[in-house]
């Protein structure tokens, strides 16, 4: 007899209990073999993607972050940029800064011949190059008032384009006798300075001392 015969012959001879029990217990292994086979990988897939959970989070939080930088820099990037249009606005006018030294001598003669003030010299100064732009100055040497020299230091940060004070000497005049009823006049010597767009010549070039 083989061996199925043999356990035909003895399922035959089992009752009907325990045929009930062996039934269930075939059916548990099949049960565990199933969850072995197919529900643990699962678990275990689970387990590793929620265990990658917290990376992806961290990841995608890195992204986010990296790219609302970028459009900060884009945003900041284009404030400077407005500002700096808005900034060159006062930049002396002119394609050289002898152009823009002429211009502003032109902003600074009506100054310089308002009521009780003499201009006795008006003159260029060399252009210096500082960084993208060149700084162009001119001297002026004149009689005045204190309330005309209050008046052109008044007007300076006032104009829309940017001067500045870079020397300013003030002496007083000699007066004789006769002159003792009039008012006091000083002798004022001022070098204001503008900023321009154009490279200041080097000396090869001929720049002026």
């Amino acid at each position: 007899m083989n061996l199925v015969s043999r356990l035909q012959a003895k399922l035959r001879s089992l009752s009907h209990r325990e045929r009930l029990v062996l039934l269930l217990c075939a059916v548990f292994l099949l049960a565990l073999a199933v969850i072995r086979l197919g529900a643990y990988p699962a678990l275990q897939s689970y387990r590793k993607s929620r265990a990658d959970i917290p990376r992806r989070v961290a990841t995608l939080a890195r992204y986010r972050l990296a790219a609302q930088g970028e459009g900060k820099v884009d945003e900041a990037f284009a404030d400077a940029g407005e500002r700096l249009e808005q900034m060159e606005e006062g930049i002396l006018p002119g394609e050289n800064p002898a152009a823009a030294g002429a211009a502003l001598q032109g902003i600074l003669k009506p100054w310089a011949e308002s009521a009780g003030t003499r201009l006795t010299s008006m003159r260029a100064l060399a252009p210096v190059q500082k960084g993208e732009y060149s700084e162009v100055a001119v001297q002026l040497d004149l009689q005045t008032t204190s309330e005309g020299l209050v008046k052109i230091l008044t007007e300076i940060p006032r104009h829309s384009k940017i001067l500045k004070v870079k020397k300013l000497t003030v002496s007083s005049g000699f007066y004789g006798a006769a002159t003792v009823n009039r008012r006091e006049m000083l002798v004022v010597s001022i070098v204001i300075a503008g900023i321009s767009d154009a490279a200041a010549p080097t000396r090869g070039e001929g720049a002026e001392e």
